[in-house]
């Protein structure tokens, strides 16, 4: 659609939040963005799965009646069944990538959807350790089949206003799960084992909701007046004279033009030039610092660290585990209001260089209770426990899935995903295989690893993260590819050489080739 938006959007940058659009100031009063923020609430459920699942085994291993029934498991098995519901992401994230491409992101959600159904109720009705693997497997191949697409999905049809905050809500919803995990083992706590594994099958729920349509699937697909109708009825309550609808239509049709002469659509296309390198390299580290900077080894095995502590009480336990995830889902859904404020590359930083902190001290107490043997030592780890996983989720929750989908374009968004999520299964399988197994053998000197870890994370988020603040999805790429013609970061600085510090990877030989 021609016409002064995309004039403008050729031209010069424009800050899209000065264009008119027929929308309420205030969501909530207007019926369009209600819709939309429905629609966007029921793809960051998709996250549900992975918040109950890794609360719910955290949980079961301080009840009783769960370790007598699979005969009190060993470190190495406790691993492998942790383990079992990542490995299938391998898999998962590519098939559902290709599945995506040919029948749309919405056709994804709701197969994986079904995929987890069907695991969750295996495992809830599980009487080996076989069939609790098994349940788990499935389930995470249909947690895995949903990820990849999801986040992506969320992002392309939030409103531009809202799409930075519901972008970081996305992963907060973890916690929200997590809390009714842990409350749930809580309650079965001095359960019988059936009724206790019962509880278990509340997981077996569908969050897979008729959402709108992909609009930059349709538009990849050619039916542009159908793209642009769903932006006219969620964006602008029906109003087809739209400026801002009519800009952001425009960035949509430049965006996959100039990815098509790119020819970017093939996972070999991630080594061509410096910018997709760069976006590679950023997925990369985020996808294995999701669980290689602490977090695993607090959130999957939270109970024999509180047992080292001195703390060996189930009821104890899991109170701490209950308010450790709803201190978290506070902390994570602030950071996800203010994002847009504060900017991404300061949550980052501010993030990890806390959990540095945090972790060093919980690793000073624990020498000391284990030196000493005073309780009171053990005990005092437990608030920096807790401010190790604020920081975490200053940034490392709120950002985890929202800011690699942002730097990623439209033809490489999914296939991003699924490295992403593959990255990560491979990642979070080794770590909660290693984790109980470390922990049993050198106990407390284990956190020293992490905190290694952690150091390079700082060095590497300085180096390599980019800010991405007050830009749309398609203006994020003039980041990373200085001959986008989409957008203009260069306009809004005013200079090329401005807009090239944005990426250190950034090489325009590079990427003409």
């Amino acid at each position: 659609m021609a016409g002064k938006a995309s004039d403008t959007v050729l031209q010069e940058w424009v800050d899209y939040r000065t264009l008119p659009n027929n929308t309420n100031k205030n969501w909530w009063l207007d019926p369009g963005l209600r819709w939309n923020i429905f629609y966007c609430i029921g793809l960051c459920g998709t996250l549900f799965f992975n918040g109950y699942d890794g609360s719910l085994f955290n949980g079961l291993q301080a009840i009783e009646a769960w370790q007598t029934y699979f005969d009190n498991p060993s470190s190495t098995i406790l691993g492998l069944m942790n383990s079992a519901g990542y490995l299938p992401g391998i898999l998962a994230s590519p098939t559902s990538d290709q599945f995506a491409y040919y029948f749309g992101h919405r056709a994804s959600v709701w197969v994986g959807s079904v995929f987890v159904i069907g695991g969750a109720i295996l495992m809830s009705r599980s009487t080996s350790t076989g069939k609790f693997c098994g349940g788990r497997v499935i389930m995470g191949f249909g947690t895995s089949f949903v990820l990849t697409v999801a986040p992506s999905l969320l992002q392309e049809i939030a409103h531009p206003r809202l799409r930075a905050q519901m972008g970081a809500f996305y992963t907060g919803v973890y916690y929200n799960s997590a809390v009714i995990s842990a409350s749930t083992c809580l309650g079965c706590l001095n359960l019988g084992l059936a009724d206790s594994l019962l509880c278990t099958a509340c997981r077996a729920r569908c969050y897979a909701v008729d959402y709108m349509h992909h609009t930059r699937w349709l538009a990849s697909r050619g039916k542009i007046d159908q793209a642009r109708q769903v932006l006219v009825t969620y964006h602008a309550n029906g109003k087809e004279d739209d400026e801002l609808v009519a800009y952001e239509l425009d960035e949509i049709q430049e965006a996959l033009k100039f990815e098509k002469e790119g020819n970017t659509i093939r996972y070999v296309d991630f080594f061509k030039g410096r910018g997709n390198l760069h976006r590679l390299a950023i997925n990369v580290i985020v996808a294995v610092g999701t669980n290689w900077v602490g977090n695993g080894i607090v959130s999957y095995y939270l109970s024999p660290i509180l047992t080292s502590l001195g703390i060996g009480s189930a009821s104890i336990q899991l109170k701490v585990l209950i308010g450790l995830q709803s201190w978290n889902l506070i902390i994570a859904c602030t950071a996800a209001v203010f994002v847009e404020r504060v900017g991404r590359r300061p949550l980052w930083l501010i993030s990890t260089a806390g959990m540095l902190m945090a972790f060093t001290c919980v690793m000073g107490f624990s020498s000391a209770y284990e030196t000493k043997g005073t309780l009171s030592m053990g005990i005092a780890a437990i608030p920096f426990l807790f401010l190790f996983y604020g920081s975490y989720s200053i940034a490392w929750t709120p950002l985890a899935y929202s800011y690699p989908v942002d730097i990623l374009p439209f033809s490489l968004r999914t296939k991003g995903q699924a490295i992403y999520i593959s990255t990560q299964t491979l990642a979070v399988s080794v770590n909660t295989w290693v984790n109980p197994v470390a922990l049993a053998a050198i106990e407390w000197r284990y956190y020293a690893v992490y905190i290694a870890i952690l150091l390079t994370m700082i060095v590497l988020i300085w180096f390599l993260f980019p800010e991405t603040k007050g830009l749309t999805i398609e203006e994020i790429g003039m980041i990373f590819d200085k001959n986008s013609t989409v957008g203009g970061v260069a306009a809004r600085t005013g200079n090329d050489e401005e807009a090239e510090v944005r990426s250190i990877f950034n090489d325009e030989a590079m990427d003409k080739n």
